[in-house]
């Protein structure tokens, strides 16, 4: 018998770290430290997370579609008599961990759950059906859990510690939200790790998880069906909600909000879901039965018991809807397109729950928990032949079945509180030659956990639906908080192609820790056109798109820079300059402005007719922050000079001026401005006392000419331009030489590239 290659073939020539099984244990990917990083060979881009994407051979050290999609190894189970969901490792049967399903004193049993292209894992909840937001229309609920991939369990303080109530990072992969900013996520550890969600003064009651101490917990929404069942996600990773009174709805895949505009009842379904791969929505059970929901038209109608009245399931190579009927002994087979039954066939059993379709062209069917609680799970062929029952060893009240990333089949044991894993290649040989299938792993759920739990557990509908979108993502480091990113630049290379009717999009969040991450939302770049995003970390998104006849786009490198700031300051300070005689220069270059002093115990100077004796002259150069490079732009952020002389004598004929202690500043500071910073420029000086000729002048820090035999006397001067700003103690002029006492100077400058940029802005 020939079968096709299992979902492992799959996984590892897409390298997508959150389904590798070591992963969770050592992962594959971690953060990628650097502020100007290039990725286009196949080692680079597995510092990412690939989904859906691949750079198999011949097409190495490039990214494109998968011809088929691949899906998280997890089953989630929602244990419906707890009120939780209990997430397990396909791989090792591990329990990863367990959330309640709703918060306190609201609506719990969850009863299906789905998985999004994320990972993430949306289950609805069956007990909740109140009017909280007082409108007089009572809604239901559903529920959103991260996924975190990686990382060291810790204490609150980030400590090790195998038994910590934290997640510290890197991680391998992460979508929950560390909501309180701590830079950890806390979250259960596994089975009968249930974290409070206290719901404290209703808070959540009308949606939101403020409250809930399980930072895994990303979604708590209220939605029109009540007491929901329906949760289907579908390619645009949006999910469509149904309950009770046959009101659906969709919610956005980013917000978690319900979408305005979407909520209709045709009279039937929202018992059990799924979307195929043409986008429409089938639903189960209420009302006038089956809903086949087209939403790109806003049309659909309801289909009678006659085309089944239960479990759903879709053939991931054909398209094909398989349809239960609970008590009756077949399952439906039905036209996607128009919801025609197609064929009829027995499946092993008087009783019927959930139904999954493999791409080996295996249905599988679980009997259910009617009749006093079946043992059996029914395999049959795509083509109506029955292959035989699996035998459920210590297994009783099958509802739910899904096929897992590697092939193989979960069921959930309602009546036996667990779950088993169903070998496909296992068993005796049944009808036509195929093995039967055989349990080979058995996980306890705990007293009272009660599985009902028959849907798309394991993400293999969404998974199976040919992926016309995959995506790649990396989380870059750049070393400082607060770091500055500015430009995403990709496809520079020849064999990057986006054929008519793909797209490659581009979007990146960033945060000043990685755990934080999650909690910000994606924002679209452009090709190589500056941004300006905060945070230590960013994490940068690629999603490709395929045309409708399958075409790929191809994404041959991408570069991930920080943005550099576009200026310089430069500063100078000079205690005293006599006809170009200078004493006591700070950073003599100017540019770029540096940290530096230069002091002088006395001078005595002769120049033309005039001649200068000074005592302790000290220049001082500053820069905040002493280097730029690395350095985002912040507010405070300056270049400042400063002379400083305690006492000055000037001689000539007829005139003597002496100048007790003089104090000169230039500041050029990065402070808010309208767009954003900006530079802005202040000059001060003051000086302590005056005699000319003897005769005392009042001066203290104000402006002042004073007309001399010689020439002029300037004090107090500031000249400011738009980039530079000239503090000048004293300035005496005459015909035949000049000095300059206590002189500082600030500007801001730009580099070849941006001639007219400041160290306020980035480029």
């Amino acid at each position: 018998m020939v079968r096709r290659p299992r979902w492992t073939a799959a996984l590892a020539s897409a390298v997508l770290v959150p389904v590798v099984p070591v992963a969770l244990a050592t992962p594959a990917a971690a953060v990628v430290a650097g502020t100007n990083v290039l990725y286009t060979v196949d080692a680079q881009f597995d510092e990412g997370v690939l989904q859906d994407v691949n750079h198999d051979a011949p097409n190495n050290d490039q990214l494109q579609l998968d011809r088929t999609s691949v899906f998280f190894p997890y089953v989630n189970i929602a244990a419906s008599g707890r009120g939780t969901m209990v997430r397990i490792d396909v791989n090792t049967g591990e329990t990863v961990g367990e959330w309640f399903s709703a918060p306190s004193g609201r609506g719990r049993d969850p009863s299906r759950t789905t998985v999004d292209r994320l990972g993430n894992t949306w289950f609805s909840n069956r007990a909740e059906s109140s009017d909280v937001d007082g409108d007089g229309n009572p809604d239901g609920s559903i529920t959103r859990v991260g996924v975190v991939v990686g990382g060291t369990r810790a204490n609150a303080d980030g400590s090790a510690n195998p038994a910590g109530d934290y997640l510290a990072g890197p991680f391998a992969y992460n979508t929950c939200v560390d909501r309180d900013e701590d830079g950890l996520i806390a979250t259960s550890r596994g089975l009968g790790d249930i974290r409070p969600w206290t719901n404290a003064g209703g808070a959540d009651n009308d949606g939101g998880v403020a409250t809930a101490a399980d930072e895994c917990l990303i979604n708590y929404t209220r939605v029109a069906g009540t007491n929901t069942r329906t949760v289907a996600v579908d390619a645009n990773n949006d999910v469509w909600t149904g309950g009770a009174d046959t009101e659906h709805e969709k919610v956005s895949g980013g917000t978690g909000d319900p979408v305005p505009g979407t909520e209709f009842s045709l009279g039937c379904g929202g018992y059990g879901g799924l979307i195929d791969q043409a986008g429409t929505l089938w639903s189960a059970r209420y009302g006038n039965n089956l809903l086949r929901y087209v939403p790109s038209t806003g049309t659909g109608a309801c289909l009678d018991t006659s085309h089944g009245d239960y479990g759903l399931g879709i053939d991931p190579m054909t398209g094909h809807i398989w349809h239960t009927t609970v008590g009756s002994g077949v399952v439906k087979e039905l036209d996607p397109a128009t919801g025609n039954v197609l064929g009829s066939y027995p499946h092993g059993n008087t009783f019927a729950q959930g139904v999954a379709v493999d791409r080996d062209g295996n249905v599988w069917v679980a009997h259910s928990i009617l009749g006093g609680g079946q043992t059996t799970v029914g395999h049959l062929r795509t083509d109506g032949t029955f292959v035989g029952n699996v035998t459920l060893p210590g297994g009783a009240g099958p509802t739910g079945v899904a096929v897992d990333t590697n092939g193989k089949i979960w069921v959930a044991n309602l009546n036996t509180n667990n779950a088993m894993r169903i070998d496909p290649d296992a068993g005796p040989i049944g009808g036509d030659g195929f093995p039967v299938g055989a349990v080979d792993l058995t996980v306890d759920l705990g007293a009272g956990a009660a599985p009902y739990n028959y849907s798309d557990m394991t993400g293999s509908v969404l998974g199976e639906i040919t992926a016309p979108v995959g995506t790649w993502s990396v989380v870059q480091d750049g070393g400082v908080a607060g770091q500055t990113w500015g430009r995403i630049t990709w496809n520079t290379e020849a064999q990057g192609s986006v054929p008519p009717g793909t797209s490659i999009t581009l979007e990146a969040r960033a945060s000043d820790t990685e755990a934080g991450l999650a909690g910000e939302s994606f924002v679209p770049v452009g090709n190589g056109t500056l941004f300006s995003l905060t945070g230590r970390y960013i994490e940068a998104r690629a999603t490709l798109t395929a045309a409708p006849d399958g075409t790929s786009p191809v994404l041959s490198d991408v570069r991930i820079q920080t943005a550099e700031r576009s200026g310089v300051f430069s500063c100078q300070a000079t205690a005293l300059n006599l006809a170009g005689i200078v004493v006591a220069r700070a950073n003599p270059p100017d540019v770029p402005c540096v940290d530096d002093q230069e002091q002088v115990a006395d001078v005595n100077l002769n120049a033309g007719i005039l001649t200068v004796r000074a005592n302790v002259l000290d220049a001082t150069t500053d820069q905040t922050p002493d280097t730029l490079t690395g350095s985002p732009p912040t507010a405070g952020d300056k270049a400042t000079a400063t002379a400083r002389v305690d006492s000055t004598k000037v001689t000539a004929t007829l005139v003597t001026v002496e100048i007790g202690v003089i104090s000169s500043t230039a500041t050029a500071e990065c402070v808010a401005g309208p767009g954003g910073l900006v530079p802005q420029f202040t000059g001060s000086s003051t000086i302590a006392s005056l005699k000319i000729n003897g005769v005392s002048v009042t001066v203290g820090s104000a402006p002042l000419t004073i007309p001399l035999l010689i020439g002029s006397l300037r004090l107090n001067s500031t000249t400011t331009t738009a980039t530079s700003v000239t503090q000048q103690a004293v300035v005496l002029d005459t015909l035949l030489t000049d000095v300059v006492i206590g002189e500082a100077k600030a500007n801001v400058e730009g580099k070849p590239a941006t001639p007219g940029g400041n160290p306020c802005a980035v480029a």
